[in-house]
């Protein structure tokens, strides 16, 4: 059996290599609108406006954030977000559409950011 070694999604926020994440998803919709008919069902696609989601969860430091996603957001700044998937990557501009920052009892502070652009393929 031989040994695997599996990708990480790096991800680039204003081509700046963030390094505190602590989860990260990304989601791509197609836009497709599925035309159903009355008398036969499903009768095909229509073509819609895709988009693409990238959640990240990240810890704060003492510091500060990484980098201010919250300035980003309240400032409604076009953000490109850049995530490797294995030997491809997403590249796409958008905004950061939610940020959350919390911390629990005896916990490190952390955060969500969610972000929202462009469909486009890997590559």
């Amino acid at each position: 059996m031989a040994l695997q070694e599996y990708a990480k999604l790096p991800v680039f926020v204003d081509q700046a290599y963030l390094t505190q994440l602590t989860s990260v998803e990304i989601t791509g919709e197609s836009g497709q609108v599925a035309v159903d008919l009355l008398n036969e069902g499903l009768g095909g696609f229509t073509p819609g406006s895709g988009r693409t989601r990238v959640r990240i969860g990240f810890a704060v430091p003492i510091g500060g954030q990484e980098i201010n996603v919250w300035n980003r957001m309240a400032k409604g700044a076009i953000v490109q977000f850049q995530v490797g998937v294995g030997a491809e990557g997403y590249s796409g501009k958008g905004k950061i559409m939610s940020v959350s920052i919390s911390q629990s009892t005896n916990a490190s502070v952390e955060g969500t950011c969610e972000w929202e652009g462009e469909l486009a393929t890997l590559k």
